[in-house]
């Protein structure tokens, strides 16, 4: 059987019915689940769920600036794991078959912190950045990926690490700030000592 003849099982699921209450998702597709309870689902309109879609209990999804639009995708098969937090303010894409693990933070803003003279929480949040997840990719539990940055095609964040520069594809990152540990060259892999931030 070639590719254009498979078709992964699809035709054996059964009918599917979108969850109960769910919110007004800009989309949710089929076979898609929403873990319960959720902790918040901020502006749901500006939030893309694509089909195949697992997204666990206690997970925070923010698309902050309603008049944009979707800021906020999750690509088909893409996995989001319990007391995950998924910020954006600008965009936020998360990749097909990308895998989110529990206590994971994405996010492609933060506070701006520039005047000493009042709190932090007055001064708002940075704008004009965004975050990718390439498909495929693996970000371990408790990871934080935050900025302008894109993790590549099938790379891998280490648990607890913390992410702030681009991570290229099939790449192994660990650490805070994470370094590249590991790294496929198209042949094979490489181990790599600590060097630059990722």
């Amino acid at each position: 059987m070639d590719d254009d003849d498979r078709n992964d099982g699809l035709d054996q699921l059964p009918p599917w019915e979108p969850p109960a209450a769910l919110p007004a998702f800009a989309a949710f597709g089929p076979y898609s689940e929403l873990g319960q309870p959720t902790v918040s689902i901020e502006n749901p309109a500006g939030i893309h769920v694509g089909a195949f879609v697992k997204i666990g209990a206690h997970a925070v999804l923010e698309a902050l600036v309603p008049e944009r639009g979707v800021t906020l995708r999750i690509g088909d098969a893409a996995y989001i794991g319990h007391f995950a937090r998924i910020t954006a303010v600008n965009e936020v894409v998360i990749g097909e078959e990308a895998m989110v693990a529990d206590r994971v933070y994405i996010s492609d803003t933060g506070h701006v912190y520039e005047d000493v003279s009042r709190p932090i929480k007055r001064q708002g949040l940075r704008d004009g950045r965004r975050v990718e997840i390439g498909r495929g990719a693996w970000i371990c539990i408790g990871a934080v990926v935050v900025g302008n940055v894109r993790v590549g095609e099938g790379a891998v964040v280490g648990a607890n690490a913390v992410v702030t520069q681009d991570v290229p594809d099939f790449t192994v990152v660990a650490g805070n700030p994470a370094q590249v540990v590991r790294q496929h060259d198209g042949e094979d892999w490489r181990w790599l000592a600590a060097r630059g931030p990722a």
